[in-house]
């Protein structure tokens, strides 16, 4: 395994520049596969996935591994291998004096025939055409997928597997232990079953490190939703392919404006109680980090459809089966608005009022979490016109769908 001194994770992240130097491409399949979307930890994960279409998940591997060898990029330990034949390597670069390395997850699935590549960047980290070096990556490797994009029929699948390694590896655990803790739940996870998170091993302090900085305890406020978590409640298959068609805007609210969200993430889920609960207690304690922790089993995101918002804030989800879902999208906002201060006095020397008028400019930010509930009723329906807003947590008063729709027109 290469020395933590060369492999610089993700939490330390200051710059996402080291993936340069790739080729330009074509339009492939790894294009139509590639989402943005936001990290429940902070953040944003982007990845792609491309077909293997019969090729060795061997030889896949060593193609993905090679491409990061061309590009300077090296192999964090050995490659991990699953029962079910799901391989996953971690790749990184060097850090340099203007750009500090970051971990990308190389992973080859045999069970939905697909090779992965995913990474994780710190929040208000930007990587500049990020997709388009993803897919450099695999067209370096060879794997330039097909016109017909058969792995996007088990893009619910794909997406999620790299996930649990990235959350492990952007919350602390080291390399060797975030892989080999997230490879038995990326197995489950094409499984089709969801398993149980392994206990992280207790740090111990090195008796000699007398400068060490001492521990603080989480005093917090710890609140759950009121249901308890079954991942027998989140059916995965309700993402398989149909013939319906969901789409809509968002609406965001700050100062009393309305706002979209363009250009930014937006997800579908299957719906669940459980996940209505946790998106509601997520964005009611929105403001309070420093008092509030809100404890939420993190596998109820795992099932998901990820798409993007055009400059408009418009999304559409196609090719849905009939079902009850949300869709959700974070929202942040910046409004500027007047404060009048009006004044006014009286000199009685020459029985005269003065009176005047303060203009003070306010900036205003907001954050929230967007979501609707939105259900198709048969094959082949379009529900348009839906309203992805603010549901009212935590505030005087809700968002409303005909508010949204007034200012849109």
């Amino acid at each position: 395994m290469a020395s933590r001194s060369v492999i610089v994770l993700a939490r330390t992240l200051v710059s996402a520049t080291a993936m340069v130097g790739l080729a330009a491409h074509a339009a492939t399949e790894c294009e139509q596969n590639y989402t943005a979307t936001p990290a429940m930890g902070g953040g944003t994960v982007h990845q792609s996935f491309v077909g293997l279409y019969g090729l060795d998940s061997n030889k896949a591997m060593a193609s993905l591994k090679a491409s990061a060898e061309k590009i300077h990029f090296q192999a964090v330990g050995d490659t991990k291998i699953a029962a079910d034949g799901l391989m996953t390597t971690l790749v990184a670069q060097k850090a340099t004096a203007k750009a500090r390395g970051f971990p990308i997850v190389l992973m080859v699935s045999p069970k939905t025939d697909s090779a992965i590549i995913a990474f994780q960047l710190k929040e208000g980290v930007t990587a500049v055409n990020a997709r388009g070096n993803v897919c450099s990556f695999f067209d370096a490797a060879d794997l330039k997928g097909q016109p017909a994009n058969a792995s996007a029929k088990k893009g619910a699948q794909n997406a999620a597997l790299a996930l649990p390694l990235l959350a492990k590896l952007n919350g602390g655990m080291t390399e060797e232990e975030a892989i080999t803790d997230a490879v038995a739940t990326a197995q489950a996870t094409v499984a089709g079953v969801t398993a149980p998170t392994a206990p992280r091993a207790t740090a111990t302090r090195d008796p000699n490190d007398r400068g060490a900085a001492p521990d603080v305890a989480d005093t917090r406020k710890v609140v759950t939703p009121k249901s308890t978590f079954n991942a027998a409640d989140v059916d995965a298959s309700a993402l398989s392919e149909g013939t319906a068609t969901i789409s809509g805007f968002t609406c965001g609210l700050v100062a009393g404006q309305q706002q979209t969200t363009p250009d930014q993430p937006i997800t579908l889920f299957p719906y669940s109680t459980y996940l209505k609960q946790s998106i509601d207690l997520i964005d009611a304690n929105r403001y309070k980090d420093d008092k509030v922790r809100v404890d939420i089993d993190r596998r109820i995101f795992d099932t998901r459809i990820d798409g993007k918002t055009n400059f408009k804030g418009d999304f559409k989800f196609t090719r849905i089966k009939p079902g009850r879902y949300i869709i959700m999208a974070v929202f942040e906002g910046d409004a500027t608005t007047t404060r009048v201060h009006p004044g006014a006095s009286y000199e009685p020397s020459t029985n005269t009022m003065y009176t005047w008028t303060d203009y003070e400019q306010v900036q205003t930010h907001a954050k929230s979490i967007l979501q609707a509930d939105v259900t198709v009723k048969q094959d082949g329906q379009v529900v348009d016109g839906v309203v992805v807003k603010p549901m009212g947590n935590g505030r005087l008063f809700p968002v409303l769908s005909s508010v949204c729709k007034l200012y849109r027109n």
